[in-house]
């Protein structure tokens, strides 16, 4: 994930691009993954910020 915009010249993400990184990617996700955006969303700013640096590492 790190990598993409290296490798594919964009960091757009979702099947449409319309995600401009990974913490709009997680926030324009509902349905089955309604209650992990939530559990996101009240993350604290250090913990957000450990899993979107996790993400990023992969």
């Amino acid at each position: 994930i790190g990598l993409t915009g290296l490798v594919n010249g964009h960091t757009t993400f979702l099947h449409d691009g319309r995600a401009k990184n990974l913490t709009e990617a997680i926030l324009w996700h509902g349905g089955e993954a309604e209650k992990a955006k939530e559990k996101f969303k009240k993350l604290s700013e250090a913990k957000r910020k450990a899993l979107l640096d996790f993400l990023n590492s992969l």
